[in-house]
């Protein structure tokens, strides 16, 4: 391993006196910026929390859930928690009603896939948000079910976890939407009755990561080469992300985290910090500490920046980290922040 590195921590009211928005005509060059965005297009707040914020590479479209009633014109069918994508450069909000996770997006902001209620079971389904058009990629099988779809950058593959009856370990899958075939990524001893888990995949579909939730084992599966390649140093793991690049893997175990360099086998471990997420390119990791406060830091340089104090998921950072999503319930954050329940923001690097 490489030597640790430490995450400072810092006080509550530290932590939102600097997440506290610049957003004035004063605000000085580069001066980090923050801005709600679980609003309505006219910039309405919700009337409902909001969470679980994912961002495209370029920083433009932003995918949440909420169980809001007034972010769309149409409001809501019946009470509960939609998925929402909203573009960010028009401020434009979209409902994908039928979602029950927050939707991973391609990196055009094109394609969208979630898990739904298939004919039976929980599935994954791909919607094309410029026509509306959905289809199921996930287990073909009524009686089968998939989770946890992970997108290339194209929109054109989407793992996933498949399901099929008990006595069938859970595996990891992978849809080609071009040709509508599937194969299986993951790979184990024919005899294995343990479940494999949390994909996540390269942005050209190459390489896909996932864990063994039996042994804790982390597995990068190459489908170009044919190879499977375990990426942990023998500490139990959980697979947070793999970089759009294919190159960084960020890994959570009970001692902190840990971000390996596929190429150089270079790791560096973040004790008592938690990865949230991985920037497109893998050089940047949303790092969140035993305060819940977040930072963005430089893998490899040690710079650090406080982001705010909340909660993020994996893909909240666009390209270069200029841009984090995280939501939080803190109201401070913002100027007029009265709903009182969590919202979804948007920080910027300049």
């Amino acid at each position: 391993m490489s030597r640790a590195v430490r995450v400072s921590g810092v006080s509550l009211g530290t932590a939102l006196l600097l997440a506290l928005t610049a957003t004035t005509a004063a605000a000085a060059p580069h001066t980090p910026r923050v801005e709600r965005i679980s609003t309505a297009a006219d910039g309405s707040q919700a009337d409902g929390a909001s969470s679980a914020a994912m961002i495209t590479p370029n920083g433009r479209f932003a995918a949440f859930r909420s169980s809001a009633t007034n972010l769309v014109p149409e409001g809501v069918t019946h009470p509960g928690t939609y998925s929402y994508v909203r573009d960010l450069r028009t401020g434009a909000v979209t409902k994908i009603e039928n979602s029950l996770s927050t939707p991973e997006l391609s990196a055009d902001g094109r394609f969208a896939t979630y898990i739904d209620w298939g004919s039976r079971n929980i599935n994954v389904f791909l919607t094309d948000l410029s026509t509306g058009e959905r289809i199921r990629v996930g287990a073909p099988d009524g009686r089968d079910s998939s989770y946890a779809p992970a997108i290339s950058a194209d929109g054109r593959y989407i793992a996933y976890r498949w399901s099929g009856h008990p006595q069938y370990p859970t595996r990891i899958d992978l849809y080609d939407r071009l040709t509508g075939t599937r194969e299986t990524v993951s790979a184990g001893p024919q005899d294995s009755t343990r479940d494999m888990d949390n994909p996540s995949i390269s942005g050209d579909g190459r390489l896909v990561a996932y864990q063994d939730e039996g042994t804790g084992d982390v597995w990068v599966a190459d489908r170009t080469a044919g190879t499977q390649s375990e990426a942990d140093d023998g500490t139990p793991s959980t697979v947070v992300q793999l970089s759009a690049d294919g190159r960084t893997l960020a890994m959570d175990s009970a001692d902190g985290s840990y971000v390996r360099d596929l190429r150089s086998g270079r790791v560096e471990h973040f004790p008592g910090a938690k990865v949230r997420a991985v920037s497109p390119d893998g050089r940047r990791v949303l790092l969140q500490d035993g305060q819940s406060n977040l930072w963005l830091r430089n893998v490899h340089g040690g710079r650090e920046v406080l982001v705010g104090h909340g909660s993020a998921v994996g893909a909240a950072i666009s390209d270069r980290g200029r841009s984090v999503v995280y939501s939080t319930a803190d109201a401070e954050v913002v100027p007029g922040d009265t709903n009182s329940v969590s919202d979804v923001f948007r920080w910027r690097s300049h």
